[in-house]
This record gives C-alpha cells, sequence and structure tokens, in this order.
C-alpha cells in the first residue's frame, strides 16, 4: 500500500528543516457526507465501530471514524502489515500505541475538517492542530494556558487578530508538546501554563526547561488553522 492507495484525502506534509528527518506528518481532510456504514470505513474493527456509533453528532463520528482509518493504512504503509489486522492499544494514560515489536511512536490530533498523524521509528511525537476561529475568546482560556512570557508575547501584538493568531500558535505548541509527553490538555505531569514556548523564532519555539527535552516548531496548516508538531531529543 503507498499514500495514494488510502481510500481518504490524506497527503504528507513538508516539515520545516528544523524537524528531525524521521518523522513524519500527514494530513487528513474529512469527509462528513461518507455514512459511517461506507466502505471506506472497513479496516476498523468491532470496538472502533462501536465507539464510533456512541457519537451523538455525525461530524464527531466521522472525524473519529476517518481519523482511525487514516491511522491505520498510515500505520500499514509504516509496518508493512495489514491495515485492519493491526492491534491498536492504549497506556494507562489513555495514549494509543501500535501493539507489536519495533512499533513507531505515532500522535493523531483533529479539529474542524482537518486532521494530523505523526510518527517516528526514533522519538516521541505529538502534534496538534486547531480550528483557528477569528472571534474565539481567547482571554476566557488564557490563564490556563499561557505563561508569563507566552502572555507578554501575546500581548504584544499590534492588534486583536495577530494575538488571537499568536494565542492560537502558543496553544497548538503546547497540545503537541504535552502529547508528545504522552498527557494532553489534562496532563497531570505538567501544566500547560508551567512551560512558555514563546516566542518563535521563524516555525521554532523557544521551549523553556520546564517543558523538558522536547523541541516544537509549527506547520503549515490549512486557512483558518493553527497547527504544531513536537518531538523528544
Amino acid at each position: 500500500m503507498t499514500e495514494a492507495t488510502i481510500p481518504f484525502d490524506v497527503r504528507s506534509i513538508t516539515l520545516p528543516a528544523d524537524a528531525p528527518s524521521d518523522v513524519r506528518v500527514w494530513r487528513v481532510h474529512i469527509d462528513f457526507s461518507a455514512p459511517l456504514d461506507s466502505a471506506v470505513y472497513a479496516v476498523m474493527n468491532a470496538s472502533e465501530r462501536a465507539r464510533a456509533a456512541r457519537f451523538l453528532r455525525h461530524a464527531d463520528a466521522a472525524r473519529f471514524a476517518t481519523l482511525r482509518c487514516a491511522l491505520r493504512h498510515v500505520l500499514a504503509i509504516e509496518t508493512s502489515h495489514d491495515a485492519a489486522h493491526l492491534v491498536l492499544d492504549a497506556d494507562d494514560r489513555g495514549r494509543p500505541f501500535l501493539a507489536q515489536p519495533d512499533a513507531p511512536d505515532f500522535n493523531v490530533s483533529h479539529s474542524g475538517a482537518f486532521g494530523l498523524i505523526a510518527v517516528s521509528r526514533e522519538r516521541r511525537v505529538g502534534v496538534d492542530i486547531e480550528e483557528a476561529g477569528a472571534t474565539f475568546k481567547w482571554r476566557e482560556l488564557a490563564p490556563a494556558v499561557l505563561a508569563d512570557m507566552d502572555r507578554r508575547e501575546v500581548e504584544a501584538m499590534p492588534d486583536e487578530p495577530a494575538r488571537n493568531a499568536t494565542f492560537f500558535d502558543c496553544w497548538t505548541a503546547k497540545e503537541a508538546v504535552l502529547k508528545a509527553h504522552g498527557d494532553g490538555i489534562g496532563s497531570t505531569t505538567i501544566a500547560m501554563n508551567g512551560f512558555s514556548v514563546l516566542p518563535r523564532e521563524g516555525v521554532r519555539y523557544a521551549l523553556t526547561r520546564e517543558a523538558g527535552a522536547f523541541d516544537a516548531v509549527s506547520l503549515i496548516a490549512p486557512s483558518g488553522y493553527a497547527a504544531a508538531l513536537a518531538w523528544s531529543y
């Protein structure tokens, strides 16, 4: 199987030169018109189908089903195994992993109509994509997300649209770092406001030591979205 044979709109994206060469990221465009019994979802197992069916909104079910199937196809490419027979499990913190010897690390994120999948055989990876609404009330989340340096960088932006965009840049980077740690936004290991990622030099974030042995970069995202990749070093 190759990228071209995946039955979804899945495209590998070019990463910044700062990112390690062993990391690969795919962007997934979610088709909300496909019913859950569509043949494109055939690689899901019974447990995954049951989980998709529990979502109250079709859009949420479509996001889960599309990303799970796309992940299976991507991991099939990485491991040369059949997508439908891969065994996906989760650790005690809920982070999925591939239950086989020498399996690559991976991470998945979705928001709105897009998702991201990051994979590496040499390090931990975390990825995040967020639909960055222009009218989003970021100040309500600021105390939980921003450390002092982050807040100063956001507030220094020349206008509210720029402050909103910088907040989302910060948020996605922090979420990617926490997911690489193995936690995510509800982390009990490190608080989201317990480390800084701003300022950003080009695409590379300036993570403070509290973030641990991780780096992060921003990713090119569709219009109206922000995205970031993090990895262990």
